[in-house]
């Protein structure tokens, strides 16, 4: 089973190497960039792996492999504008602590997730993948849930999320969704230069551009 990832509205544009893909699953937009000529790999890959592309939601502001969604590889002759199959997505496993690190800190802001805990009340809140959003008041599968909050009188106590492993960032239902407001949080996340490097390594990015 193949995943669509662009529709027949899509939009196609070249772009220093780059092409930017404007698409839209189900009711929610994405920008989606794909690096048909990727510098960085996935650890451990291998000269014969035919790696397709990079996807990423922004150009990386630095070579740090972290602003890297995931690769698709396969056979370069198939339809991999269009379409990706799961089984051919290597997901970057140094770009997921970002993801959980948008989630801790702006869930409590999420005005759609704020409606949610106003309707729930209390317990644990699951986010909920948009690519494949279950009824109100249903759980979604394990596969389509990023994590909970804890709720406390109708309200997200900021900094309680905790990630559910069993997320899969691609699925026969598409590429992965987060609410509208987080989904600029983690793209505003990933444009910072300093973003993934260590203390050290800001630093010197720091003063590299003031001296710039």
């Amino acid at each position: 089973m193949h995943l669509k990832i662009l529709t027949r509205a899509h939009r196609m544009i070249s772009w220093r190497g780059f092409q930017t893909a404007s698409m839209r699953l189900g009711s929610y937009p994405y920008r989606l960039i794909r690096d048909s000529k990727p510098s960085i790999l996935p650890r451990n890959s291998q000269p014969d792996d035919r790696i397709l592309a990079a996807l990423m939601f922004t150009k990386p502001a630095s070579s740090n492999a972290s602003s890297i969604i995931g690769w698709v590889y396969g056979d370069p002759g198939a339809d991999s504008q269009s379409q990706i199959d799961p089984q051919h997505f290597i997901e970057n496993d140094r770009f997921w602590p970002a993801v959980q690190k948008v989630l801790e800190n702006h869930a409590h802001e999420d005005p759609e997730l704020q409606a949610l805990a106003a309707y729930q009340k209390t317990g644990w809140l699951n986010i909920t993948d948009g690519r494949d959003p279950p009824p109100l008041g249903r759980t979604g599968s394990p596969e389509d849930i990023f994590g909970s909050v804890k709720l406390d009188d109708q309200t997200i106590k900021p900094h309680t999320f905790q990630p559910n492993l069993a997320h899969r960032p691609v699925t026969a239902n598409g590429l992965f969704q987060l609410p509208k407001y987080l989904h600029g949080k983690l793209v505003e996340y990933l444009s910072y230069p300093w973003h993934g490097q260590s203390r050290q390594s800001q630093v010197a990015t720091s003063r590299s551009q003031n001296e710039d």
